[in-house]
Formats: C-alpha cells, sequence, structure tokens
C-alpha cells in the first residue's frame, strides 16, 4: 500500500482499474509488452495511487534554485493589461528555506500594491502563494502531505486546487465541481476514454503515456477535467510530465490548460518547466485571462 492510501480506498480503486483496463485503448507496443507481462492493470493501480508528481514539487521546498517566470494578463479584446518578469533564488541550509527576488520587471496593474506585494490578479496571487516563500520556513517533512483539515477560509480553497493539480483524479472539497473531478470513480468512467502508449521522443527517458480524454458528447456540462495525459518513465514510473486542460462554466468558470514537465537532478526529481494559460471567474471579481511560464533551474548560486 503506498503512503497516505486507506486499505478501503486501495480497494474501491482496485475495482476501478478492472474496469478501466476492460476498456482503455493500447498501442501496438503495449499490447506486445503485455503479452511479455506488462499487466494493464497493475499499471492503472500505479496511476490512481501515484504520489511521484507531488513529491517532485514538495522537494523544490529542500533543494536550492532559481525560478524565472513571466506572467502576462488580458482584456476581453486580448489586449495586454499586465505583465510581470522576475527572477527567484532560493537558499537551502538545515532544511531551512529563505527566497529573494533577485530582478523583477512590472508593466500594468499587475499589483494593487508593489509595496505589499497585493496582486491584481487571482493567478498570480495563487502561484506566489504556492511557489514563494516570505522569510525563514524549516521544513519537517521529506514526504509532503497535502490534506490539512486545519486550514479554513481562502487557504483551505487553495489547498483543495492544489489537489485539482497534484492529484488529478481525486475528488477536491469545491462546491459543485468536486464529484465531476473524480474521473477514476465508476460513474464518470463512462464519460471518458482511455488510452496507454510509449513514447520515446518526448523525454530523454522512454515513458508509457497514460491519457484521460473527455468524450466529445460529455465536454461541456458532465466534465471538468477535458483532458488529462501522464508520461511515466518506464523504468521507475516516476512522472515526468503532465498536460492538463481544465474547464468549467457555473458559480465559478475557468478554462485552463497546463504543461508540466519534470527534471532529474542527482537523486531528485522536480519541476522543470510550467506552463499556463486561463480564464477564470469568481464571484464579485471580473473575469481574468493569463498566461505564465516557469523555468527552474536547480542548485543556482
Amino acid at each position: 500500500m503506498l503512503l497516505g492510501i486507506s486499505s478501503m480506498n486501495w480497494a474501491q480503486d482496485k475495482e476501478v482499474s478492472k474496469d478501466i483496463a476492460a476498456i482503455v485503448f493500447l498501442d501496438s507496443f503495449v499490447v506486445t509488452a503485455s503479452q511479455q507481462g506488462f499487466v494493464v492493470e497493475d499499471f492503472i493501480d500505479i496511476i490512481q495511487q501515484d504520489e511521484s508528481f507531488f513529491q517532485a514539487f514538495h522537494n523544490l521546498r529542500l533543494q536550492p534554485h532559481q525560478a524565472h517566470t513571466s506572467f502576462q494578463f488580458f482584456d476581453r479584446k486580448k489586449r495586454q493589461r499586465a505583465s510581470c518578469q522576475n527572477k527567484m533564488h532560493q537558499q537551502v541550509v538545515e532544511r531551512c528555506r529563505t527566497m529573494n527576488i533577485q530582478a523583477e520587471q512590472v508593466e500594468g496593474d499587475f499589483f494593487k500594491s508593489a509595496t505589499h506585494r497585493t496582486h491584481n490578479y487571482y493567478t498570480a496571487s495563487m502561484h506566489e502563494s504556492v511557489f514563494f516563500t516570505e522569510g525563514q520556513i524549516c521544513e519537517k517533512r521529506d514526504t509532503p502531505n497535502i490534506s490539512d483539515e486545519k486550514l479554513s477560509g481562502i487557504q483551505k480553497h487553495i489547498n483543495e486546487l492544489k489537489k485539482l493539480v497534484f492529484q488529478p483524479g481525486r475528488e477536491v472539497q469545491v462546491p459543485l465541481i468536486g464529484g465531476k473531478t473524480a474521473i477514476f470513480k465508476k460513474d464518470m468512467l463512462p464519460y471518458y476514454q482511455f488510452y496507454i502508449h510509449q513514447d520515446t521522443t518526448t523525454y530523454a527517458e522512454p515513458c508509457y503515456t497514460f491519457t484521460v480524454a473527455a468524450k466529445p458528447n460529455y465536454r461541456s456540462s458532465k466534465t471538468i477535467i477535458k483532458y488529462l495525459k501522464t508520461w511515466f518513465d518506464k523504468e521507475n514510473f516516476q512522472v515526468m510530465g503532465r498536460d492538463y486542460h481544465l474547464q468549467y462554466s457555473g458559480v465559478v468558470g475557468f478554462d485552463v490548460k497546463m504543461k508540466v514537465a519534470i527534471q532529474q537532478e542527482g537523486e531528485w526529481y522536480l519541476p522543470k518547466t510550467i506552463e499556463y494559460e486561463g480564464t477564470w471567474k469568481i464571484p464579485l471579481q471580473k473575469r481574468e485571462t493569463g498566461n505564465f511560464i516557469v523555468d527552474i533551474i536547480p542548485k543556482a548560486h
């Protein structure tokens, strides 16, 4: 059993794995591999229980690095309203991290208050809450813990959105949409198509890819995760990359696409690039459309 997974959830996931294995589309290489011992059902078990992607982001807290980030935000006519390019440096001493901004260039209304770093855009605020450290923070855990029952208010909301990014396919506690994110539950399976392929060109390591795509007739109302593709290293099943398309129209509306690539630095796996483009509509706030790219450089000095 993997860390953080109850025996009840494990049993439920095993049953769903059988259901998915019965309908998944395989390319010719995977068909051949199955004949030689590759078990599709076991692979789907790994996918459902995977924590290596979240672990890679957690590892950033323990490793010195630089992060180069570029933001752009647009109005309804797709004219740029604001932008920000910055370079951040994180130092780590005895499991305690501090971060400073080495350079920053801002245009437009990116900040409400640059002095207090009060953001004018929800996306930028979310990004900073995940990746930027104020003061010194000492990390006690080697493994991540995304569930924190002590959180409340906006921090609890942000934590649930992290689950949607780091553990896609799990149900999140966000009103009206939580159950629709649980794509591996039996009642959600009819809305999706599943594929397992081999990919030897995208990453240096040969990978298996697992793709979940909403069926065309269910893309509007029944599903939130429209597309999810994950690359797994064939040797150790470490997640090497993930592409998302998330969309929902309701009290909270969003249409978001993300691409994340993972890199290996010694024994550590860390995010390499994060690409985001999307639009959000949050109650009592104007619609927000923007994009950002983050490049992470390990062991920066």
